[in-house]
């Protein structure tokens, strides 16, 4: 699993696009923001793979499983094998809220030390036992939603990294966070989402986000979370 404090690069240009970003933002870190008499705190954040109800975006694995799901049609599934640290999309967001609010608190704190810790990179993560195969999420989709998927693999597609996992250890240590959702929760909320608004036709999308959003404020609050005290 990848730590914030692994090498960064890229084989592919949109995983070293991601590297680019956090070259950039740690150079202006040290260039600009690292004296004690700062009055900006900069941190960057990652998550896993998220998903959640409300993602239309085209070659995504949710979103087209749903659209096919929709149409009756069996879903077409491309790189069976690829592993990803998959989570839904509240729980990456809860870390970022989480990691803002330690910022204001190093602009108005002016804790050297502690600034030191929060103004870096983060990885915000699922539970290993997240860390599943495409094929695995599929599977799980079709729990909730009954139908079918064939295996599309194409033999000379551009490269794809096959294993991805994130290391989340110091987001829990130095912001107490953790992610809410397992794997199995998270692919459940998914569908119930995409199902109720294409069952229901006069259901509210907003309504029905804001509901999982309290649902999983609840949750976290109930786990004994920091930020949701």
């Amino acid at each position: 699993a990848y730590t914030e404090t692994d090498p960064l690069g890229g084989h592919d240009p949109y995983s070293a696009s991601k590297a680019a970003a956090e070259i950039a933002i740690d150079s202006y870190r040290k260039s600009f923001f690292s004296s004690a008499t700062s009055h900006v705190a900069l941190a960057s954040a990652r998550s896993g793979n998220v998903i959640g109800g409300g993602d239309w975006a085209q070659d995504r694995l949710v979103p087209d499983s749903i659209r096919a799901l929709q149409r009756g049609e069996t879903i077409p599934v491309r790189n069976k094998n690829a592993t990803r640290p998959w989570q839904h999309v509240l729980d990456p967001l809860s870390g970022y809220l989480t990691l803002g609010a330690a910022l204001c608190e190093i602009v108005d704190e002016r804790n050297a030390k502690r600034a030191a810790e929060v103004c870096s990179a983060f990885n915000f993560g699922p539970d290993p036992k997240s860390n599943r195969a495409v094929h695995e999420v599929v599977d799980e989709l079709l729990k909730h939603w009954p139908g079918k998927w064939i295996d599309k693999t194409e033999p000379n597609a551009p490269h794809e990294a096959g294993l991805l996992s994130l290391k989340i250890e110091k987001a829990a240590r130095v912001l107490g966070w953790r992610p809410v959702w397992d794997f199995e929760t998270a692919i459940a909320k998914t569908v119930t989402w995409y199902r109720a608004l294409h069952e229901k036709k006069d259901v509210d999308p907003q309504r029905l986000t804001r509901d999982q959003i309290t649902e999983y404020a609840a949750y976290a609050h109930a786990h004994g979370l920091n930020w949701a005290k």
